[in-house]
């Protein structure tokens, strides 16, 4: 029943979108509320709390303005649009996992790479190149792809070196890939074009990137030298004895090479590019479309477009299913969206922001607008959800910024919440792979989560000085 009801409320998303007719909008709102009330028994409690809050600050806005009933069903579907990107996206990360890029990776690593300190600046790094395709697939993926090789390293403590590697590198991207729901409700909510912002967001989500690599390679240095030459021969001897040969090299060369994944990521990232540019459809939704294609696609450039056609069929039902959460969560939360804009509450919340920005002045608040997301992940909210409360609270022009600075500080402040979260997905998933707990694994990220935040400063202070 779950499952047919997200599928009718996706299916009725596109096709209003593509025919923007009242009946397919009723269609949506009733069908938003039926998945709120049937999915709300199977969710845990804390988000059962976390989406009633949402909803009874939603009901007493439009109570206490005296709304009709039809806002009352009219309210719901509102982030339908982010919802569909996020069932959609796992399909892109199919060519790669059926071009068996993951061998031929593993294969170069074991017989190339002989310092821990190359290994971590390796790993964060493919990480960030997957995480601008495949987002959230990128983690498990990567795990397994690098865990096996951390044998033949001198490193202690294994589980903490390649969560961090795989976490810092994956987080980068999330400023400007399009495959990061955040970057559409960021461009879709404060209206600023993504192409605007991508010649300041890219080159700095390198610059973290290195940052990172830089500590990395710093830390295990420092660590390699502690080490007993004895543990350091034991190491060298079994990387002579390593066995991966045979049937395994074969299966890493007959493997697809890596820059294949390159390749995609410039077309798919200039694709949407020029889709944004020549055609009037919004930004989430043109990710959302292309993205079945566009796997398809490369699946049938790699031979493999009817084995793409199975995966898919199996995989998309069962990734529905495991979504039930994020529908109820983002719906209610798109409900009091609704009532704030239906009830003309947001002017209120602006006025009580402009106090503050009044209050500590406007570079010093300009330094808070990162900080929001952050907070909000700590009291359990996922960062798209943080994201799209803040869109909705913050007027640019109000405060005086531009709309491409207040984008690019929500959005370095989301990469930190990926970071440190400990209730968002990444670390949950982090934790599940090395068998953690999460708040180990946000704690891990904090030394460079700080000190990105705090080059994340430092860039907003630059650009509102340059105007």
């Amino acid at each position: 029943m779950k499952q047919t009801l997200f599928i009718i409320a996706i299916a009725a998303y596109l096709c209003s979108a593509f025919y923007p007719i009242q009946l397919f909008q009723w269609v949506i709102s009733v069908v938003c509320l039926l998945i709120v009330i049937f999915v709300f028994p199977s969710v845990k409690r804390f988000v059962q709390g976390m989406g009633v809050v949402f909803l009874g600050i939603g009901i007493m806005l439009l109570i206490v303005n005296g709304a009709s009933w039809v806002s009352f069903v009219s309210g719901f579907g509102n982030m339908l649009n982010i919802l569909s990107l996020f069932a959609l996206l796992p399909l892109i990360a199919l060519p790669i996992e059926l071009g068996q890029y993951a061998s031929r990776i593993q294969l170069i690593i074991q017989s190339k790479i002989k310092h821990s300190g190359l290994l971590y600046t390796i790993t964060s790094g493919l990480s960030y190149i997957l995480s601008s395709f495949m987002n959230l697939a990128t983690l498990p993926m990567m795990y397994h792809t690098i865990r096996p090789s951390l044998d033949l390293f001198p490193i202690e403590k294994k589980e903490r070196f390649i969560s961090r590697a795989i976490t810092h590198g994956y987080s980068m991207p999330i400023v400007w890939t399009p495959v990061a729901p955040i970057v559409g409700i960021i461009v879709e909510m404060t209206g600023v074009a993504w192409s605007s912002i991508l010649p300041i967001v890219i080159p700095f989500s390198l610059l973290g990137l290195a940052l990172d690599g830089f500590m990395g390679r710093w830390i295990a240095n420092r660590r390699q030298k502690l080490l007993s030459q004895t543990i350091l021969d034991e190491i060298a001897a079994s990387r002579e004895e390593l066995p991966y040969s045979g049937q395994g090299q074969a299966e890493g060369l007959k493997a697809s090479h890596p820059i294949q994944i390159l390749i995609a990521i410039l077309v798919f990232n200039s694709l949407i590019s020029l889709l944004e540019k020549y055609s009037h459809f919004s930004f989430l939704l043109l990710v959302a479309v292309s993205v079945i294609p566009f796997a398809f696609l490369w699946s049938l450039l790699l031979g493999k477009g009817k084995l793409f056609i199975k995966r898919s069929r199996s995989l998309l039902p069962e990734h529905l299913l495991r979504m039930k959460e994020q529908f109820f969560v983002f719906l209610s939360a798109g409900f009091m969206i609704s009532a704030i804009q239906t009830t003309g509450a947001g002017h209120l919340i602006n006025s009580w922001i402009m106090d503050v920005k009044d209050m500590v002045g406007a570079d010093l608040f300009l330094l808070f607008i990162p900080l929001i997301p952050l907070v909000l992940a700590f009291a359990g909210l996922h960062p798209a959800v943080a994201l799209a409360l803040a869109a909705e609270s913050l007027n640019p022009n109000a405060l005086g910024l531009s709309v491409e600075l207040t984008a690019i500080a929500m959005l370095t402040g989301a990469a930190a919440a990926f970071m440190v979260g400990p209730y968002n997905a990444t670390a949950g998933m982090m934790a599940g792979l090395s068998g953690q707990s999460s708040y180990r694994v946000s704690n891990w990220n904090i030394p460079f989560t700080a000190a990105y935040l705090l080059m994340a400063m430092l860039l907003l202070l630059i650009l509102k000085k340059v105007g």
